[in-house]
């Protein structure tokens, strides 16, 4: 080769080289861009004309031959990739077309079925031969020789090229000195009507840009429901050359998804109720053996078998046994939860391992090359697993709001809770340390605390709810069969928390009414100390104060009655049924020396025989 040849050859690379590193940049050729560019480049660039009608009169010759106008390429029903490029170009024009064929071969779609390729060359002494010759390059490169009829390469005269660079705002040069053209790197995307769209700029053009700038163009002619979506939530980005999310798009859909959820998980709430409502005045059929463990509809036959594999019927290794038909619903959903974390875990790992051990670097083997982008795979952990939270999320709620309303025939109860005891108020007044309750009959729970948070914890019922001071909580439950359960307070409420118990007893038909006469008048059958010393045990004396003479967080109750006691005023007190008295109704008024004022008042808790009954069973107590 000659000096001059080899000169001429250089410069040509490093003009191509200059050309590709420049004009492939996202918005390198806008015209509105500041940058000094090289010489040969101050009259290349795109002026974009979006939404420009493209001339569709032009006519230009395919490459078999056939004169054809551009009306005939846009049918209407589909978007188009335009191109202008040529076939000679050095450097630019393929790496554009590469590029642009990398990311067809990772979409889906199908050129001249969902769109169409319009390649034109802006060489006018490009002949149709020439064309076709690298129409077929780039078919074997595409690898889908059947989109041939889609991927159209034309040529014309200058007059119809210029005509049409001009529509598109498509600005090139001819150089002499070079034998080349120079221009920008950028396809155009269409409408179906031959409207420009979008302008994509550079020489790689990711699958999800070209499918969303395609779904963009066809005006919902292509694409899917799913993609529409996409396009609602990401906008094109021209300083990043591609779709970005659109934060208040994405906020708008969430918020529209979660009223979706919350509608169709109320729905079943809602009808359920209603049921119920119109059966309120048919008396419930006693409860069945499928009832007591929950069912056999179709959430239960997914959940009960892992729980009769964990442990009894009704039970399992993680729950006790049962009490209440509302208690199914909470074993369900966590086993559902339960089961496809697992699941997920597993699989994770069992996948981790295998493509870590069949993976694994090996000596004398490269790496072997991967895909960057799987629109199926994507769609298919995304969509899984938003299926299955929904799933999550629709059953708790429904089942959560099933929990919180009460019927309207519901048993009603006050509870009181201090430390550390409990005290459940019955309508007739009486009150008792330990919940009872008859069998098959809606009980609901009024709270409140007389100091701190407490939370009444039922763990066979699968019921748990905080206790506020200052405010009611309500909850309820259901309870399907007889027997004794232990309820905790499951909030820490000082260092005797841990002894903070009680039981729920639940009674047969018939005999709770029983019950409940005899306990409210207890007093008249026992002497008042004995009276009183029931009284202790059962509104929770016992927690602070002892009868043997230990120290506790009161003053031991062995011994007291009749002694001379200092208060933290200075003052000296006789331990008498007036100071009692006083301590129950107003227990701040004097606090004796050494104790902290921790202790509730029994104001309105307590009956004047009840305080005459306990006072009767501290006078029993002597040293």
């Amino acid at each position: 080769m000659s000096d001059e040849k080899l000169t001429q050859a250089k410069r040509q690379g490093i003009l191509a080289c200059g050309l590709a590193l420049w004009l492939s940049l996202p918005g390198a050729a806008v015209a509105q861009r500041q940058e000094p560019a090289p010489e040969a480049l101050a009259e290349v660039g795109v002026d974009e004309h979006p939404g420009a009608q493209i001339p569709l009169d032009l006519r230009f010759r395919d490459d078999s031959g056939r004169e054809r106008t551009l009306a005939s390429l846009f049918s209407g029903d589909r978007p188009a990739v335009l191109t202008l490029n040529y076939s000679d170009c050095p450097m630019l024009c393929t790496l554009v077309l590469n590029g642009m064929v990398d990311g067809l071969q990772e979409l889906a779609w199908t050129p001249g079925k969902d769109f169409e390729v319009i390649s034109v060359s802006i060489d006018p002494l490009e002949t149709f031969q020439r064309a076709r010759l690298t129409k077929q390059r780039y078919l074997r490169s595409y690898g889908r020789p059947e989109t041939a009829a889609g991927w159209h390469f034309l040529t014309g005269s200058e007059k119809n090229i210029k005509r049409l660079a001009d529509a598109v705002g498509f600005r090139f040069k001819y150089v002499e000195q070079e034998k080349q053209y120079v221009h920008a790197a950028v396809i155009i995307i269409c409408t179906p009507q031959g409207r420009v769209s979008r302008y994509l700029y550079g020489v790689q053009f990711p699958e999800q840009t070209l499918r969303l700038s395609l779904v963009e163009a066809g005006e919902g002619k292509v694409g899917s429901t799913l993609d529409r979506v996409l396009l609602f939530c990401f906008h094109y980005d021209a300083e990043a050359g591609r779709y970005g999310p659109v934060a208040r798009n994405l906020m708008k859909l969430g918020a529209g998804m979660t009223c979706a959820l919350l509608m169709l998980g109320m729905l079943p709430y809602w009808l359920r109720r209603r049921s119920h409502a119109l059966r309120a005045n048919v008396p419930p059929p006693p409860p069945s053996a499928d009832h007591a463990t929950g069912g056999s509809g179709p959430s239960a036959a997914f959940a009960l078998p892992l729980a009769g594999m964990l442990g009894a019927p009704g039970g399992s290794l993680l729950f006790p046994m049962r009490g209440t038909a509302e208690a199914a619903m909470v074993d369900q959903v966590f086993y559902f939860i339960f089961i496809v974390a697992v699941f997920f875990f597993v699989l994770i790992l069992a996948l981790m391992t295998f493509f870590t051990l069949k993976y694994r670097r090996r000596p004398g083997v490269g790496s072997l090359p991967s895909p960057s982008h799987s629109t199926g795979l994507e769609m298919v952990w995304t969509l899984i697993p938003t299926m299955l939270v929904a799933v999550m999320f629709i059953w708790g709620f429904w089942g959560y709001m099933g929990m919180q309303q009460a019927p309207d025939d519901s048993y009603e109860i006050q509870v009181l809770a201090k430390k550390w005891s409990w005290n459940f108020v019955y309508p007739n007044g009486h009150v008792e340390p330990d919940l009872h309750v008859p069998v098959d009959q809606p009980i609901r729970l009024v709270m409140t605390s007389d100091d701190v948070i407490h939370s009444l914890y039922v763990p066979a019922f699968r019921l748990k709810m905080d206790i506020v001071p200052g405010r009611y909580t309500k909850t309820w439950f259901h309870a399907i069969e007889t027997g004794t359960h232990q309820l905790y307070c499951a909030e820490y409420c000082g260092t005797q928390h841990s002894t903070m118990l009680a039981k729920v007893v639940v009674h047969p038909r018939g005999e709770f009414e029983k019950w409940l006469e005899q306990a409210a008048n207890f007093l008249e059958r026992m002497t008042p100390a004995e009276g009183g010393e029931l009284l202790v045990q059962r509104r929770g004396c016992l927690q602070c104060h002892s009868l043997d003479g230990s120290a506790r967080v009161g003053p031991t109750f062995k011994g007291l009655f009749g002694t001379q006691e200092t208060m933290t005023s200075g003052e000296t007190v006789t331990v008498d049924e007036n100071y009692i008295l006083e301590s129950l109704l107003e227990p701040m008024a004097k606090i004796r020396a050494g104790y902290k004022p921790v202790m509730p008042t029994y104001k309105g808790q307590l009956k004047d025989e009840e305080i005459t009954a306990i006072i009767a069973f501290i006078k029993t107590l002597k040293e």
